[in-house]
């Protein structure tokens, strides 16, 4: 169809001017309305930068193809949700008892109260971020000093992290406010992992990833298939590529529940379908439906403009979702989005590595939500 063909070239035009602009080397989107994909785009190149920060030769600069992985970030706590619920929904855990009964360092004051269900909405009381890791990052570093370049985190201990993670003290009550929490999603891995007694990225294989058939989404990446993020010569990781972007999740070991998966555009676009078909109720109901409401105990409508959370996906956030107040979505600090509209019967994805090289570029938000409006205008008229 002609409104098809006409937004690819639109999307193709700004994401063409996002790379000549260098807000990024690498872009993937792919489009589904109406459960069928209309656009599937892959541009640019995987590094400008080579590891050790200098500009690469544009005869150097391999291209962007339909393959291509991308550092998916904070796209992965809709993956980790995912599993979560699952398990909830399998009955291996419960959404609404105390994290306590499986994390002895949980138990005593409000701390006890913490949910599985709390830490997905992001309304436990804990902290934004982690910082655990950094002091014996540091340490390791100063003992260190061989130049050569870090691709694994040299932190063996993970255990040792994890307890630190789990001593991170609330900043308010479970359940009276909202806050976006990297932390509260690795808490809720860490639970699940005592739950189970298996490691997570065996739990997101197993629930997420193969029920799915989603293939082209992994932890552990072909370095050479995949789009480069940041140089981060402080901590010895040269330019970062295969390897994820979040210092936090690196130092775990990797795949983690807040960032560590990378993905083709049409295998996330595939998990985005997936939730927009709603089958069963994790993906019908739990993912979909505000979780806000019933925690909070009050209206849903946030400061920041978003209209609520379900367990996994923010709701009507005009930030990145640009009209639509039904769509659901994430996005992600590497620069990736995923964006879901039932009532338009529309799912976009948008990866980029707006990291590379530097994190100090511009905000993706107007790009996004640009995007988004082209795929909503183009749903309504088809």
């Amino acid at each position: 169809m002609a409104v098809f063909q006409a937004l690819e070239s639109d999307i193709r035009a700004l994401l063409e001017d996002g790379i000549a602009t260098g807000r990024f080397s690498a872009a993937a989107c792919a489009v589904a309305i109406g459960g069928r994909v209309v656009v599937e785009l892959a541009l640019g190149t995987l590094a400008t930068h080579d590891d050790d920060g200098e500009r690469l030769p544009a005869e150097q600069q391999r291209l962007v193809d339909p393959e291509t992985l991308f550092d998916l970030a904070s796209v992965t706590k809709v993956f980790s949700a995912h599993t979560a619920l699952a398990l909830a929904d399998a009955g291996v855990v419960d959404l609404d008892a105390p994290i306590a009964d499986a994390l002895p360092s949980y138990r005593g004051g409000d701390r006890a109260r913490v949910t599985l269900r709390h830490l997905l909405s992001h309304t436990s009381g804990l902290p934004a971020t982690w910082e655990g890791w950094r002091e014996p990052l540091a340490d390791w570093l100063a003992r260190h000093p061989a130049p050569a370049r870090l691709t694994a985190t040299p932190l063996g201990d993970r255990d040792a992290l994890i307890a630190d993670l789990l001593r991170t003290p609330l900043e308010a009550s479970p359940g009276t406010r909202f806050a976006y929490a990297c932390t509260g999603y690795n808490t809720a891995m860490a639970c699940l992992e005592a739950v189970s007694g298996r490691p997570w990225h065996e739990l997101v294989a197993e629930r997420t990833l193969r029920p799915l058939g989603l293939g082209g989404v992994t932890a552990v990446p072909d370095r050479a298939r995949t789009a480069a993020t940041e140089f981060q010569p402080l901590l010895r990781r040269g330019v970062v590529r295969g390897d994820v972007h979040d210092e936090a999740a690196w130092s775990l070991g990797g795949g983690a529940a807040n960032a560590g998966l990378f993905g083709t555009a049409r295998d996330v676009l595939a998990f985005g379908e997936a939730i927009r078909a709603g089958d069963g109720r994790v993906r019908g109901e739990l993912m979909w439906d505000d979780a806000l409401t019933g925690v909070l105990g009050r209206p849903t409508a946030l400061a920041d403009g978003g209209l609520g959370s379900a367990l996994g996906l923010r709701i009507g956030d005009a930030d990145f979702m640009g009209r639509s107040r039904t769509a659901r979505g994430h996005t992600g600090f590497t620069g990736t989005s995923l964006q879901i509209d039932r009532e338009l019967g529309a799912t976009c994805v948008l990866l980029t590595n707006r990291v590379h090289p530097s994190r100090d570029g511009a905000s993706l938000q107007p790009l996004r939500a640009r995007i988004a409006d082209l795929v909503a205008d183009t749903a309504a008229a088809s």
